[in-house]
């Protein structure tokens, strides 16, 4: 681990930050990271470098088609919000940054001179395009800037707009360290579903979804976590994809208005049914994926309801399977349990637990010798902790290991000497980002991860399961949603999970 801002012994001071910006109007988005940054304890907001001249801007080039359609459409993430009262008292600097090409702007050797003065730890753009020269190292851990769409086979402008035009599940965005030329150290990187349906939501969901990953990274640098701040750079193979012309936008239009047809008629004539399988080989036989696993499935129950989220426990040899028993007529879910069987058919349903609230993924976890539940139950903005009285049909609510938090699938687990809690959070995004909490006793208190939320990927956020070790390492089950809500299951090894880590 490398030093912070902070070396030695010395006496903690603000990380002092800068903007590079054309003037106090900047999208909606740009305006709540840097809220999200100004509320971080120990940051200080100390530098407006402006460039009057303002920057280039995508959109109001391009097909006739293009224009006509942004303006017609134009997402909340994208507007422009007044920040004058919001900086004022902030010093600032005039710059005028020249253009190379069409993209590529560069800062005067003075402009950079002033800007050096004021002894900066980062410089976050919020304007312009591709910078290069000396600007990149005007400040102790360069320039942050967002990319949205940077990664093959996307680059550039517009935002978000080329993955729907492919059909591609998942739309990507970077907060980099710039190196010029549109390469640099990836700070943060997130997969967002892609919104097919809407341009308009796609750019809103990815862009709001961003607005805290400069504070994250500050939290990096006060905890001392900067050595990945200043590793090798990665090039960006890619040239940037131009707007499109009015034949793409046409094809775009089109693609767009089926995906939303579709999903419009999915809503309407579908709805979901579950099943519950048992594979009777132990988790880490999915690590390799050599075969197919045998899967058992339990019958499906009448019309009306679907059974989901299986956990299970085998009591005196017998096997006990704790669920999810969803009935469409009331819309609410309660923990059922049955004895699985060799043939199929599952012995005595009954009810487990049934609470005022919809409840579902009935995890089950052993402490000291006991048996607990904790269900989700994100209606009630609450994780209950239940105990068996008499396994598997008589609990007691012995606990509340959160409260206020909308956790959905909530998983938790022992390891390194801890209690670790995993979720998403629905007032967040019900499949992402990814969340964790971490206790010395099961009960609590439950204190938050230092680095909160620590993944932004729809395609391993959201918990699947109980986590395991294999090999000495720790695995977490997670769903991939990438193309719809639990449309699969992935494992995850977790490299590093301390307070302050999470990889």
């Amino acid at each position: 681990m490398s030093e912070g801002p902070f070396p030695g012994n010395a006496p903690p001071r603000p990380i002092r930050f800068g903007i590079l910006c054309d003037g106090p109007k900047i999208p909606t988005w740009q305006a709540r990271s840097i809220e999200e940054l100004r509320r971080v304890p120990g940051t200080s907001l100390a530098l407006l470098a402006f460039n009057p001249e303002g920057s280039f801007d995508g959109s109001r080039r391009g097909s006739l088609l293009f224009r006509a359609y942004v303006a017609s459409h134009p997402p909340r993430a994208l507007r422009t919000v007044d920040m004058t009262l919001a900086f004022q008292g902030v010093p600032s600097v005039r710059c005028d940054p020249t253009s190379q090409g069409e993209f590529t702007h560069r800062y005067a050797e003075s402009d950079v001179r002033r800007i050096r003065a004021y002894d900066l730890d980062f410089l976050l753009q919020c304007g312009l395009g591709i910078l290069g020269g000396e600007i990149l190292h005007a400040a102790r851990y360069g320039v942050w800037s967002f990319q949205h769409d940077d990664e093959p086979p996307y680059r550039g402008i517009p935002p978000c707009l080329w993955p729907i035009y492919d059909a591609d599940a998942v739309t990507r965005a970077v907060l980099r360290r710039v190196a010029g030329r549109g390469g640099g150290i990836a700070l943060r990187t997130g997969y967002f579903r892609t919104a097919l349906h809407s341009l308009r939501q796609n750019v809103d969901e990815v862009h709001f979804g961003v607005v805290g990953w400069p504070a994250n990274v500050c939290q990096d640098l006060l905890l001392g976590q900067t050595a990945y701040l200043e590793g090798p750079s990665s090039p960006t193979p890619v040239a940037p994809s131009l707007t499109p012309s009015n034949r793409q936008m046409m094809r775009f239009v089109v693609r767009q208005t089926r995906h939303a047809v579709r999903r419009a008629a999915r809503a309407l004539l579908r709805h979901e049914e579950w099943c519950i399988g048992i594979a009777e080989v132990p988790i880490s036989d999915f690590l390799e994926a050599r075969g197919e696993k045998r899967v058992r499935w339990l019958d499906p129950p009448e019309r009306g309801r679907f059974i989901a989220d299986p956990f299970g426990a085998q009591i005196d040899g017998v096997a006990h399977i704790l669920y999810e028993d969803f009935r469409y007529a009331t819309s609410k879910g309660v923990i059922g349990t049955i004895e699985a069987t060799a043939t199929g058919t599952p012995r005595m349903p009954r009810v487990a637990i049934e609470l005022p609230v919809h409840a579902s993924y009935p995890y089950l976890v052993v402490d000291r010798g006991e048996i607990y539940c904790i269900p989700e139950t994100n209606e009630a903005r609450e994780i209950g902790l239940h105990h068996a009285v008499e396994f598997p049909t008589r609990w007691e609510k012995v606990g509340t290991l959160l409260s206020g938090v909308a956790a959905l699938d909530p998983t938790v687990f022992r390891h390194g000497g801890r209690w670790w809690l995993t979720c998403t959070d629905r007032d967040v995004g019900e499949n992402m980002p990814l969340f964790v909490w971490h206790a010395r006793n099961l009960e609590g208190p439950w204190e938050p991860h230092a680095l909160n939320p620590v993944k932004a990927d729809i395609r391993s956020s959201r918990p699947a399961g109980t986590p395991f070790v294999h090999g000495g390492m720790l695995y977490r089950p997670a769903q991939d949603c990438s193309r719809m809500y639990g449309g699969g299951i992935v494992i995850n090894r977790v490299v590093r999970l301390t307070p302050t880590e999470f990889a």
